[in-house]
């Protein structure tokens, strides 16, 4: 078994996405099918002005000028321990809040071309190391059943276990998981692609991490869900993965631009370049 690391490899598309854990949580299975939450997607977010779409089949968008990535899904999970912020949909379902619908390979070739570096995942042995890369601040975008816009920080939507209402402080980074190449046939696998999108426990396999160590063992998990700021399984979502500037201090650009977190959900987005024209124009049809 061999682990290669291979930036570069990123201009060649490949196109394999590995399906793991079934989806069998309670509240995983209140999620529509499928097709169904594909077409509310598509229903509610058309394309954001200025982005190029990735890959006809991945609803991933580059925005090149303003330095982020636009990714769809859908709320998977309001109630639990959480490993993921966002994972691939038909992966873990039952440990994120949100499914995209992606490759995570496609999601970290738009982070490459709108320029966020790459770092390294979580290193364990012989010490802990902490996962690098570019920060990159994650708002999540969404309309309510009558129709009202909302978005938030999507760190609000993660609270710290055995807390009231702390929750995860800094923001991810993109350490941009690795490749497994099998030894009998040479082929390379992005290991993302087994759900590990967005992660808010430490994985070696993580395409975005957070830069502390937080365990991924059941007994010593982080975070979990804040609920009461979660819209309703099945909504569909837009992520906006805003790569922050390098020149300024760590954490500065994300307080600046993160909403109240007496006020999680707003009309107004906390940070316009972020949200608003990211939502893109309404979509057609009915």
């Amino acid at each position: 078994m061999k682990l290669v690391t291979a930036p570069m490899f990123w201009r060649l598309w490949a196109a394999l996405l590995i399906m793991g854990h079934a989806a069998d949580s309670p509240a995983v299975a209140q999620a529509p099918p499928r097709e169904t939450v594909l077409r509310a997607v598509e229903k509610t977010f058309g394309d954001p002005p200025g982005a190029v779409r990735l890959d006809p089949t991945d609803r991933v968008w580059a925005d090149k000028k303003n330095r982020r990535v636009i990714v769809d899904g859908y709320i998977a999970l309001r109630e639990g321990p959480l490993e993921m912020l966002a994972c691939l949909i038909g992966t873990k379902e039952h440990e994120s809040i949100v499914a995209t619908f992606c490759k995570a390979q496609t999601v970290h070739a738009g982070l490459l071309a709108v320029g966020a570096e790459q770092g390294r995942p979580v290193q364990w042995e012989p010490e802990f190391h902490p996962p690098t890369g570019s920060e990159i601040q994650v708002f999540a975008l969404w309309r309510t059943p009558d129709g009202q816009k909302r978005n938030i920080d999507a760190r609000q939507w993660l609270r710290v276990i055995g807390s009231q209402d702390e929750v995860l402080e800094p923001n991810f980074v993109f350490a941009g998981s690795q490749f497994w190449q099998d030894p009998d046939t040479g082929k390379r696998v992005y290991q993302a692609e087994s759900g590990d999108l967005i992660c808010v426990s430490n994985f070696s396999t993580a395409t975005l991490d957070v830069p502390i160590e937080s365990s991924k063992v059941n007994s010593g998990l982080m975070f979990m869900t804040f609920t009461e700021r979660i819209p309703a399984v099945g909504t569909p979502v837009r992520l906006v993965l805003q790569v922050l500037d390098p020149t300024k201090p760590a954490g500065q650009a994300a307080s600046q631009n993160a909403p109240a977190a007496d006020a999680p959900a707003q009309d107004a987005p906390p940070a316009a370049a972020a949200t608003s024209e990211a939502e893109g124009r309404e979509p057609s049809g009915p």
